[in-house]
């Protein structure tokens, strides 16, 4: 194993650990209302370790390698990468005790509009979605970028159409007046 293979394992180790205590620590314990809610953030999940093991099959089968250098690749993929996961902290920050993995409306609830929440609705996804494309990019194979990224926006997609749905029916207009002045995805794009 090479070095640059070493640091990636030792992030996306570290990266997994993060994700993992982070949704331990901000479950909500009383889902008997809705399960359906704990569903939706295991089914992301799924996707997730579903794509991973695409993505690593079509890594080494190598049958799409993308046209950059192994070392200016490696070193774009690790500069989007802590972006991603520095716009997707951030975000998850900014929310505060209002961030869980599950979606639901906690007492009290209070919507943010600040940090990226000013220019996209959804930042934790568009970090999690970009540092999936790093890895893909990464990974050196084209397959292995689309196994990684289009399973994941796809699942994403429908979670925060679910998650959308709950905050407009608990803030209502002033819900709907931020869905008008943001994009879900990518500022002033999507």
């Amino acid at each position: 194993m090479t070095l640059i293979q070493t640091f990636w394992l030792l992030l996306g180790s570290a990266w997994a650990a993060a994700e993992t205590v982070m949704a331990l620590k901000t479950r909500i314990p009383d889902l008997s209302v809705n399960p359906a809610r704990f569903r939706s953030a295991r089914g992301i999940w799924w996707v997730i370790l579903g794509a991973l093991a695409l993505a690593l099959t079509f890594k080494h089968l190598h049958w799409l390698p993308l046209p950059l250098a192994y070392l200016p690749r490696q070193a774009l993929a690790l500069g989007l990468m802590l972006m991603a996961l520095g716009l997707r902290y951030y975000a998850i920050i900014r929310l505060g005790q209002w961030f869980s993995t599950q979606a639901v409306i906690q007492p009290q609830h209070c919507l943010i509009e600040q940090g990226p929440y000013r220019y996209i609705r959804h930042p934790a996804y568009t970090g999690l979605l970009g540092a999936f494309i790093a890895a893909g990019i990464a990974m050196g194979d084209g397959l292995a970028l689309l196994a990684l990224a289009c399973p994941l926006a796809w699942a994403l997609e429908r979670r925060m159409a679910y998650e959308e749905n709950l905050l407009n029916g608990h803030f209502g207009p002033a819900y709907s007046a931020y869905r008008q002045r943001t994009k879900k995805w990518l500022p002033w794009l999507y």
